[in-house]
């Protein structure tokens, strides 16, 4: 009997040890000085804090990320310019990401794996992890563009329209479900049309080509859009169109 009892008592000894230990460190992790009510309260205003300082930098919106970035931009680039990531996520391969406007820019690539990574692509989500789209920035990956530059260069492209304004924010509520006649409802008769049948309007300060086709076939989906800026330059690519089909990659180059 003497046996079992001396282990048992040591064991809950050891136990109780362990919960003063994990009480106490709790404690001095809060604060020596302070009561856990009163770190919790400075704790909730620092998240504030450091929440509205993320949000007060001047390019953290959904325009930076259409607009602001190219295929030069670096991971660098982008802290630089709109401040350190909204937090990661993930486990083993972790990737980072932006959490702007209900929405959030995930990092696509390892560019861990590079100290001086360039921005790719970035996969976009609502705060309900749905699929919203997917940026690409580097303009060499679209044999297209350069027809297009080519149209601004000749002044072939309709420019006497009167442009439609949106928030860019809503770019991600498209998906590839939508037709023709869904964005003619949308954003009404059409600003143009290029030789190799792309539709486009012009929209905020952008130029939004669809498509080749997608127009003249019933079938067609919203598969990407391509904007521009109204002098011709390529801004980026959103894809729709989900990447992944069958098991096998998805992506929307030509």
């Amino acid at each position: 009997m003497k046996k079992i009892v001396k282990p048992a008592f040591a064991l809950l000894l050891i136990i109780m040890g362990v919960i003063v230990l994990m009480k106490i460190n709790r404690t001095w992790a809060l604060n020596p000085e302070q009561n856990p009510d009163e770190a919790s309260e400075l704790n909730s205003e620092q998240n504030l804090s450091e929440t509205s300082a993320l949000n007060s930098k001047k390019n953290l919106n959904v325009e930076y990320f259409i607009s602001g970035i190219d295929s030069d931009t670096t991971y660098k680039d982008l802290e630089r310019e709109i401040g350190p990531v909204t937090g990661t996520t993930g486990c083993g391969f972790v990737r980072d990401y932006y959490e702007v406007e209900d929405l959030v820019f995930l990092d696509y690539w390892m560019h861990a794996l590079s100290e001086k990574g360039t921005v790719i692509e970035l996969m976009v989500e609502d705060m309900s992890e749905n699929y919203k789209g997917l940026v690409m920035y580097v303009e060499k990956n679209f044999k297209s563009t350069e027809y297009i530059k080519k149209l601004f260069a000749e002044g072939k492209i309709i420019s006497d329209v009167h442009k439609i304004e949106i928030k860019p924010r809503q770019f991600f509520d498209l998906n590839d479900e939508y037709t023709y006649e869904d964005i003619v409802n949308l954003y009404g008769k059409t600003h143009g049309i290029t030789d190799n049948n792309r539709i486009y309007y012009h929209i905020n300060s952008y130029y939004v080509f669809f498509p080749a086709d997608f127009s003249s076939n019933q079938e067609s989906k919203l598969n990407y859009i391509d904007l521009y800026s109204e002098d011709g330059k390529f801004k980026c690519r959103i894809q729709y169109a989900p990447q992944i089909i069958n098991h096998s990659l998805n992506i929307f180059y030509d």
